[in-house]
């Protein structure tokens, strides 16, 4: 019988290019004891030749493969993001090493659904892509050489968590919230800045990076995303009282209700 924890972890590859390449990951996810297999925009047949022959045995991964115009869509319902890439850099901080990330994540619950994201063959994932991340993951590698074959890195994230959810952590803490909330909060605190001049147009993408990376290792609940948004919508109330600019949807009287945190009057 599979560990609970391996049911809720889901592997998303965005826009694989080869045939090939879906088959050897459903392959990979199937030795491993692993079962949700979710693509985006694949640009190549998941269910052809090619990925039928190097699937082997795991055809039945690419049949039930869930499959999404965009990758909020392969997102929806996770309550962690862990994004695969190689790109490094002070936006990116912290970026955690394959055999350390289990550590980071040890304190979730494990009813928690995670998602492992894996970016196209040539390119990876794209800053907005890796933005939807809470965490990020690199593996070891020679610095002449350092790029994966896309199955090679499904290989090996299936096989890091193959040996750590056969005894999976218990915790007792809350599960943090999912991505769809946590998409919306940061919608909304990027309003409410923009509102009173901590951000702007031309510094906004970087210091929201920086927001995203911060409160993403924070693993925030659904009571704190709800706590943050009260903030975010008091910010806009005095902006408005202040004169200042703020966006129709958040003035006094708008319709939109936003969510309030529990015990909030």
């Amino acid at each position: 019988m599979e560990p609970g924890n391996q049911r809720r972890a889901r592997f998303v590859l965005v826009e694989p290019q080869f045939g090939g390449n879906v088959g050897s990951a459903a392959r990979a996810l199937k030795n491993l004891g692993f079962s949700r297999l979710v693509l985006v925009r694949p640009a190549c047949d998941s269910l052809g030749e090619d990925a039928r022959k190097l699937a082997v045995d795991a055809a039945d991964l690419l049949e039930n493969a869930q499959i999404h115009d965009d990758l909020d869509g392969a997102l929806d319902g996770a309550g962690a993001v862990v994004g695969l890439t190689a790109r490094t850099g002070k936006h990116r901080v912290p970026h955690w090493r394959l055999d350390r990330i289990e550590e980071v994540l040890a304190g979730l619950s494990p009813e928690v659904e995670t998602a492992y994201v894996f970016g196209r063959e040539d390119r990876g994932l794209t800053d907005d892509e890796l933005d939807r991340c809470t965490h990020l993951v690199h593996f070891p590698a020679a610095d002449a050489y350092p790029s994966f074959n896309l199955a090679q890195s499904v290989l090996l994230v299936a096989y890091q968590l193959r040996l750590t959810v056969l005894e999976p952590a218990v915790s007792g803490l809350a599960p943090p919230a999912e991505h769809g909330a946590r998409e919306a909060m940061y919608a909304h605190l990027e309003r409410a800045l923009l509102s009173i001049g901590f951000i702007h147009d031309e510094t906004k993408d970087v210091l929201m990076r920086r927001l995203r990376r911060m409160l993403g290792r924070a693993h925030a609940t659904d009571h704190e995303v709800k706590l943050l948004r009260g903030v975010a919508r008091q910010t806009l109330w005095a902006a408005e009282r202040a004169g200042l600019d703020v966006p129709a949807e958040d003035r006094a009287g708008a319709t939109q209700q936003i969510p309030r945190p529990d015990g909030e009057d």
